[in-house]
Parts: structure tokens; sequence; C-alpha cells
């Protein structure tokens, strides 16, 4: 009888907890999505810089740049304030491409790897402690895949000559 009764409060400590958790969880998301919608993408910005001449700059410094939501199978990360972007003037996306049948029309799949990797980069919304942001972008505003959107934001510290990041101060969908 003992143990059954320690059994049966674990068990509802265990329940009371993940409840909270998930509270928490809840509370964290739509505080990040009230961040998004008031700051992020209430900005005009003017025309960015390719994709190619922000990659020659350095960590921290800022950039404005224009491009495509483009690029590979999953460009949104779910869960995270990130995604994927392009250069449209120099990859060719599935959807404008005759007779392709990709299931991703926002893919750049028949393009070599080299040229992806110099024409692509990756944009997140981080918080004052620079960590992305625990909400999804797509969606937000009307963002989704093939999206035209110039990007204002400095250059993070977790980029190198492979992968540039920005972390976006200013998200404008053209």
């Amino acid at each position: 009888m003992k143990k059954l009764v320690i059994t049966f409060i674990t068990l509802i400590m265990l329940l009371l907890t993940s409840c909270k958790q998930e509270q928490s969880q809840n509370q964290e998301q739509s505080l990040n999505d009230s961040k998004l919608d008031s700051a992020i993408f209430n900005s005009k910005l003017e025309k960015g810089m390719s994709i190619a001449e922000a990659k020659k700059h350095q960590v921290g410094e800022v950039v404005t740049v224009s491009g495509k939501i483009l690029g590979a199978y999953t460009v949104f990360v779910d869960g995270r304030a990130s995604f994927v972007m392009g250069d449209p003037s120099i990859l060719v996306s599935c959807d404008l491409k005759e007779n392709d049948n990709c299931k991703t029309p926002w893919d750049v799949c028949c393009e070599k790897k080299e040229i992806i990797a110099a024409n692509t980069l990756s944009i997140q919304v981080v918080d004052e402690a620079g960590k992305v942001l625990k909400t999804g972008l797509k969606g937000k505003n009307g963002l989704k895949e093939l999206s035209l959107v110039t990007i204002k934001g400095k250059i993070a510290p977790q980029s190198n000559d492979a992968v540039t990041i920005i972390n976006a101060q200013a998200i404008q969908i053209n």
C-alpha cells in the first residue's frame, strides 16, 4: 500500500511539472511572437546588396541584403525563428523550371553545391542573449517559401567562410 501511495504521488508530481513546462513554453512562444510582430516586421528598408556581397562582410557588421526564400528542401526551421534565403538572380528555384516535378518548388536542387553555398545565407532572429527565438517564422506577416525579402541585420558570430548567418533586426517582404 505504501509503494502504491508513493507511486501515485510521484505520477501526480510528474504530471504537474510537465503541465508547468508546457505552459512556460507556450508563454515563451507567445512573448517571442509579439517581439517579432512589433519589431522585426515594421521597418521600411531600401533595396539591399546581393548575398555574395553580404558574404564579404565581417562578423558584427550591419548589412542590408535582398533575396528570395529558397535554397533547400526545407528552408524554415520548425519552432525556431530561422530560414534560408538565396540570390534569385543566380539560383533558379524549381518553380521556374519547365516540366519540373519537384515537390518543393523553392528548392534549387539542380544547381551545383558550390554555387548554392556561395549564394545562400541563413537568417535568424535572436533575443538579447543571442539565442534564436523559439518560434517559427513561416507564415509570420505572410512570410513563406519563395517570398522576396530584404533583411537588415548583423553578421552573426557563428558565421565562417562556409556559412554566413545574419541576426535580423528587420525583415521586409517585398
